[in-house]
């Protein structure tokens, strides 16, 4: 497989940028500190009773989308303060989250009525549609790329090579096609689709390749990381962080770390708490992780539902066996923090 790309500068990040959805289709910014979760000192871990605090004030609003169908996916630019928000109808939103303000980007080419995986690759995006039913047969269907630039100048989607017909071919059998994860190394970028196995868009030849039957051990974005030997980190399907080797066909999980599952109900006597289906990973620089969750509890005196954002944060570490022959990455650090929405809150992204 190909080398592993940089996944970003040695420089710690202490602020991770979270968009909550609420019902009413609005998306706010949040810039959460989280750098306290990585204090010395006892703290809860991800399966214990943790505080629950309040979000701080938005810092900014995501212009609101045109029609209620309409729905937005996003990445983080290689600037570290835009955000890429694609819609399912064709429209690009560039917000600066250091000043607030909202810019209109190019037009996709397609529309992603099954929603985008927005995934940065160097100075480009690309979005690939994450979901694709039997109805979207029907309707002309592509995927795009486009060349962005934060600094300004003329940006615009293009249309890349359709992949292999046996990815997105639905039939009686397989009537959906459900992109369930992916990650980026070198010029490449690997996508798995359930039950159909795991492919390569080669992104300088532009060319797909089927890599084999097999699906990565993940579930949504993963992250290689130079400076943890090269390895891919992602949440697994178990919703565990996981490390694995991507040097391997099909790619080798070295480590998997049992206590990074959020155990919800510990300690909540009575509240019944329930998990949004994926959640988020973000590399912070010196094997310092943040995993976000969001999910609801709802509680059986009272009544009431209240939504809430989990970050836990993972401290890792490389060290030597007792024969010093061997390297091993440990985890050092487990700390956990429940924030709860506002009222109208119903689905967190972070980045």
């Amino acid at each position: 497989m190909a080398a592993a790309a940089a996944a970003g500068g040695q420089r710690q990040r202490k602020r991770v940028i979270v968009v909550i959805m609420d019902k009413r289709d609005d998306y706010f910014v949040y810039n959460i500190g989280i750098n306290h979760l990585f204090q010395p000192g006892a703290g809860a871990g991800a399966g214990s009773r943790m505080e629950t605090r309040p979000l701080p004030r938005p810092v900014g609003q995501i212009d609101k989308p045109l029609a209620h169908p309409e729905g937005f996916d996003f990445a983080l630019a290689a600037d570290g303060a835009t955000l890429v928000c694609v819609s399912s109808l064709r429209r690009t939103v560039l917000y600066d989250t250091r000043s607030g303000a909202s810019s209109a980007g190019p037009e996709l080419q397609y529309c992603k009525y099954g929603g985008s995986h927005v995934i940065p690759l160097g100075p480009r995006f690309y979005a690939l549609e994450s979901l694709v039913t039997c109805y979207e047969q029907a309707n002309p269907a592509g995927e795009d790329c486009a060349l962005f630039r934060p600094s300004g100048g003329s940006s615009s989607w293009r249309t890349i090579p359709e992949p292999p017909a046996d990815l997105r071919c639905l039939n009686h059998f397989q009537n959906t096609c459900d992109l369930a994860a992916y990650f980026t190394a070198g010029a490449r970028i690997w996508v798995s689709a359930r039950e159909r196995g795991t492919y390569t868009l080669d992104t300088v030849s532009r060319a797909w390749r089927k890599e084999g039957d097999w699906e990565l051990p993940f579930d949504g974005r993963a992250l290689v990381v130079p400076d943890m030997d090269n390895l891919c980190f992602g949440l697994s399907k178990t919703r565990r962080l996981v490390a694995v080797d991507i040097g391997k066909s099909p790619p080798l999980v070295l480590y998997r770390w049992e206590e990074t599952f959020p155990r919800w109900l510990v300690g909540m006597t009575n509240k019944a708490c329930a998990l949004l289906p994926q959640g988020n990973l973000i590399y912070l620089g010196g094997g310092r992780f943040c995993i976000v969750w969001s999910g609801f509890m709802d509680d059986a005196i009272h009544g009431s539902r209240e939504h809430f954002v989990q970050f836990i944060a993972v401290q890792l570490v490389k060290t030597s066996t007792s024969s010093g022959n061997e390297k091993k990455i440990r985890m050092v650090k487990l700390k956990a923090c429940c924030y709860l929405m506002p009222t109208d809150g119903r689905m967190a992204q972070a980045f």
